[in-house]
């Protein structure tokens, strides 16, 4: 997605992940739909594409409503120190991986009060411009407030998702930091970028992302549509052979033409050789009467 010099995107090994209906909303706040898969890590991507950054931006990410903290991008040229991803939640002693995973439920109603429950499926990335300040880090946060594996929600909030995302294996800092960077925001309005998280087949099945296409092999005809044929089966035969055999019928089909010329012969009727000086006797019928005067 784009809004203004800023874009951003969700990615999966390093790739871009697809966006379906996209909704910019205002200047200032878009939207869209992104397939999840279960056991993928991600992270959210974004890049300042200004000729030149006068100001320090902030692009701080939110997973489900949790925090993931946030990464500077300096004032600088394009192309130098202008793109930032975010790929894992912390604190000042460790790290843990973003991934998809799957969505648990409960009907304990208990579970409804969950403050984070009803943005679950929501992925965000807001970007602050301001002035930093260095500051010291006297409390260094040693805890990560994020859901455990078997953690449950009640079954009203599963908003149609079979997804949420879950938390890789704790990874040890090797280094405390002494100071961090604050930013102090200016009066430029901030830049929120919001993308909801599905599994693709839940995305098809509502018409937001468009369904695989059907191969042309299987557009020819159903599987319910068999073309049978009475023909009966034939082995392969070799050309010789094939030959022989013309041969051999084309051998059988003169001798039935043959047979059928004498036939035909057989059946016609003789002609009677007439006598000199024999007059042939009229013919009559049985009953007649003959006048012998």
């Amino acid at each position: 997605m784009r809004l203004g010099d800023y874009s951003a995107f969700v990615i999966v090994d390093d790739k871009e992940l697809e966006e379906f209906d996209i909704e910019v909303e205002s200047a200032t706040k878009a939207t869209c739909w992104i397939p999840s898969e279960e056991g993928k890590k991600f992270g959210v991507k974004w890049q300042c594409h200004a000729r030149k950054r006068p100001t320090h931006s902030s692009g701080r990410v939110e997973v489900d409503g949790i925090s993931c903290r946030g990464s500077l991008i300096n004032p600088g040229p394009l192309g130098i120190g202008d793109t930032r991803v975010r790929s894992y939640v912390s604190c000042d002693t460790m790290t843990r991986d973003l991934m998809f995973s799957r969505l648990q439920l409960s009907d304990d109603e208990a579970l409804l009060d969950k403050s984070n429950a009803t943005r679950v499926g929501e992925i965000s990335l807001e970007i602050i411009h301001g002035a930093v300040m260095k500051k010291q880090n006297l409390r260094p946060s040693t805890h990560l407030d994020v859901p455990d594996a078997d953690d449950k929600l009640h079954e009203k909030a599963k908003k149609a998702t079979a997804h949420r995302v879950g938390f890789g294996p704790e990874k040890p800092r090797n280094k405390i930091r002494e100071t961090y960077n604050h930013l102090i925001p200016n009066h430029d309005p901030p830049l929120v970028f919001v993308f909801k998280y599905r599994p693709l087949d839940v995305l098809q099945a509502n018409g937001i992302a468009p369904k695989p296409a059907i191969p042309a092999s299987q557009e020819a005809g159903s599987d319910d549509e068999i073309d049978i044929q009475d023909a009966p089966y034939t082995e392969d035969i070799k050309p010789r052979e094939l030959n022989d055999r013309i041969q051999s019928l084309e051998n059988e089909l003169k001798r039935l033409r043959s047979q059928q010329v004498g036939a035909s012969e057989d059946r016609k009727p003789k002609r009677v050789k007439k006598e000199p000086g024999v007059e042939r006797r009229p013919k009559f019928t049985p009953g007649e009467v003959i006048d012998l005067t």
